[in-house]
C-alpha cells in the first residue's frame, strides 16, 4: 500500500480515537443501470457491513450515473468530507465506464496508460482473441497519473489471483460486478484497516416491548447527554416480530462510555426491557445450556430426553445417513435448532447437515420464504421434491439412497402421531424404508412455544398472524380461537392460545388428509 495512503488512514484512526470519533468513509455507486433499477447494487450493502465490522462509520452511500462531470463532483465532495472514499462500478473498456475519468477530473489530472496495470490485463487476456485489442486494453488502463495499484493480500482460498485496485488520495476503485468488488475488498481489508488499529467499538443491542411513541421522549434526553461524547443510539420499530416492538442499537468508541449509557437505557425503560437473540444458532450450545438451567423440572426433562434421542441417533448412524424433514412448521423449527445445538456440541460449530422439504398442496409463500432463510441461518443442505408424501419420499429415496434416519418434529398429539408407538420407529412396510427420530414426540403444544420463545428460535411469521398449524393455503386460515373481540381480522399470536386442544381450529382437516398435505415436521404414517 502506497506510504501516503497508509500514513493518512493510520493518522485517521489514531486521531480518531483520541477525539472519540470513528474514522469516516463514504461509498459511491457509478453507473446509469443502478439509477434505470435494471441492476441491483449489493455493493454497497456488503461493503457497509464489512467496514461496520472494523468500526468505520460509513456516513453517506450515493448513486450516480456515467456522466464524468457527476462522478467528479461526488467523488471530490467525498474526498473533502470523509477520512476513506470506495466507488464501484464504471470499469472497464467501454464506452461507458468512466468511473477513472471521473476520478482524474475530480483531481485535476490526467490519464496516463500505467504499464504495471497493462502487464496484468495482458496476463489475463492472453488467451482471449478480440478485434482492436491493443485499443480496448489501453483504454481499460488509462487511470489518473498520481493513481498507485492496491494489491493487499492474496486471497486463503487461492480460487483467485490478486487484481489490483486503482487509488488516487483518499479514493479506492472497486469493480461494479459483485463478485470481484467482494474479491477487491477481501485482499485490501486487513491492509486498509488491520485489526490491532480498527478494533470493532463497543456495540450493543436492547429489545424493547412497547412502541417508539411512549419511549421517544428520555431517549431523546439520553441521546443528548452522551452526544458529545461519540455515542450514537439508534432506535428502529419493528412490526414482524412478536417478541419486541423497538430495537435500540448503541455504539461507542469508548466502552465505558458505551456502558454507562446502556446503564442508562436500562434504567430509563426497564419496565419494557425483554431478552432477544436475533443470533440463536450461533454458539448455540452455550445459550441452550444456560436456558435449560432455568426452565421448571417437568419442561427441563423434556429437553433432556429430546436431546437424548439425537445423541443417540448422531452416535448409530454417520450424518451422511441422517437428513431433517422440515417444512417450516413450529414443531420442526424446534426440533431443527435442538439439532443445531447438539451438532455443535458434537462436531464442529456450524457443521452441515442434510435436509428435505417435501411440497405437498398449495403452500404458503412466507412459508417457503421462510424455509430457505432459515437453511442458510441453521446451514441445512436442503433439497425440495414433490408431494404427495409417498411419491415424494419414493423419489428421496431414489435420489439419496444413503439416508436411513430422519429426523422430524412429529408429536403423539399430531393427527397422525397416533399411528407411532414411540419417538423413534421405522416406517410400514409399504412406505420407503426410513428409520423416524421424533425427538419431541412428547411435547405439548405450549412446549413448543416455550421452547421457540424462550431460546428466542427464528419461526415462520404467519404464526404471530393468528394461524397456529400450517398446511394447504387455502384450506389453512386464522386460529378463530385468537381471534381479538371487537377487531374482525386480527389476531393474537399462536403463542397466546390457552386451550390446546383448538390447535387446528384453523384446519379443514378433512380436505388437509385427502390432499396428503402434512404439517409438524414432515413424516407422520409412511
Amino acid at each position: 500500500m502506497p506510504y501516503v495512503l497508509k500514513s493518512l488512514l493510520r493518522h485517521c484512526s489514531l486521531t480518531n480515537l483520541t477525539m472519540r470519533k470513528r474514522t469516516t468513509a463514504g461509498i459511491i455507486v457509478i453507473g446509469d443501470e443502478i439509477l434505470k433499477g435494471s441492476t441491483n447494487d449489493t455493493n454497497s450493502h456488503f461493503i457497509c457491513k464489512r467496514l461496520h465490522n472494523r468500526g468505520i462509520d460509513v456516513k453517506k452511500i450515493t448513486v450516480v450515473g456515467d456522466g464524468v462531470n457527476e462522478i467528479a463532483d461526488d467523488v471530490r465532495e467525498f474526498s473533502n468530507k470523509y477520512d476513506i472514499v470506495f466507488t464501484t462500478g464504471g470499469i472497464g473498456p467501454t464506452h461507458d465506464d468512466r468511473t477513472f475519468m471521473g476520478l482524474a477530473a475530480a483531481f485535476d489530472e490526467e490519464l496516463a496508460v500505467s504499464k504495471e496495470l497493462k502487464d496484468v490485463v495482458i496476463h489475463y487476456l492472453k488467451k482471449a482473441k478480440f478485434e482492436e485489442q491493443e485499443e480496448t486494453i489501453d483504454k481499460f488502463c488509462k487511470i489518473p497519473k498520481s493513481a498507485n495499484l492496491l494489491w493487499g493480500q492474496v486471497a486463503k482460498d487461492k480460487k483467485y489471483k490478486n487484481y489490483p485496485s486503482i487509488q488516487i488520495k483518499n479514493v479506492i476503485s472497486f469493480p461494479g460486478v459483485p463478485k470481484y468488488c467482494e474479491q477487491a475488498f477481501d485482499q485490501l481489508e486487513e491492509t486498509l484497516f488491520p485489526l490491532k488499529e480498527y478494533a470493532p467499538f463497543f456495540s450493543k443491542t436492547l429489545y424493547l416491548k412497547t412502541t417508539e411513541i411512549h419511549i421517544h421522549h428520555n431517549l431523546t434526553l439520553i441521546a443528548n447527554k452522551y452526544e458529545s461524547e461519540g455515542v450514537t443510539i439508534g432506535s428502529y420499530p419493528v412490526t414482524d416480530n412478536s417478541n419486541y416492538k423497538t430495537k435500540f442499537i448503541v455504539e461507542a468508541v469508548d466502552e465505558e462510555i458505551g456502558r454507562k449509557v446502556i446503564y442508562d437505557l436500562k434504567n430509563a425503560f426497564k419496565e419494557y426491557l425483554t431478552l432477544y437473540d436475533e443470533h440463536s444458532w450461533e454458539d448455540s450450545m452455550k445459550k441452550y445450556q444456560k436456558f435449560r438451567k432455568n426452565q421448571p423440572p417437568e419442561f427441563a426433562s423434556k429437553l433432556d430426553d429430546a436431546m437424548e434421542i439425537l445423541d443417540k441417533t448422531f452416535n448409530e448412524y454417520p450424518l451422511e445417513k441422517i437428513a431433517i424433514s422440515f417444512n417450516g412448521g413450529k414443531d420442526c423449527t424446534m426440533m431443527l435448532h435442538l439439532v443445531r445445538v447438539k451438532l455443535d456440541e458434537k462436531f464442529d460449530p456450524g457443521t452441515q447437515i442434510q435436509g428435505f422439504h417435501i411440497i405437498c398442496g398449495d403452500e404458503f409463500e412466507e412459508l417457503h420464504s421462510f424455509i430457505l432463510d432459515v437453511s442458510k441461518k441453521y446451514n441445512i443442505r436442503m433439497r425440495e421434491v414433490t408431494g404427495p408424501m409417498k411419491s415424494g419420499l419414493c423419489q428421496l429415496k431414489e435420489e439419496m439412497p444413503e439416508i436411513t434416519a430422519v429426523l422430524m418434529g412429529c408429536r403423539s398429539t399430531d393427527p397422525r402421531g397416533a399411528y407411532m408407538t414411540g419417538p423413534c420407529q421405522w416406517t410400514d412396510a409399504e412406505w420407503p424404508s426410513f428409520y423416524r427420530v421424533c425427538p419431541l414426540f412428547d411435547w405439548t403444544y405450549s412446549d413448543i412455544w416455550k421452547g421457540l420463545r424462550g431460546l428466542s428460535v427464528p419461526y415462520c411469521y404467519l404464526y404471530d398472524q393468528g394461524y397456529t398449524s400450517l398446511g394447504d393455503r387455502a384450506k389453512t386460515k386464522p386460529n378463530p380461537a385468537l381471534r381479538i373481540p371487537g377487531k374482525k381480522e386480527k389476531y393474537k399470536p399462536a403463542y397466546m392460545l390457552e386451550e390446546e386442544n383448538l390447535e387446528r381450529e384453523g384446519r379443514n382437516e378433512k380436505d388437509a388428509q385427502l390432499s396428503g398435505t402434512v404439517t409438524n415436521g414432515g413424516i407422520h404414517k409412511i
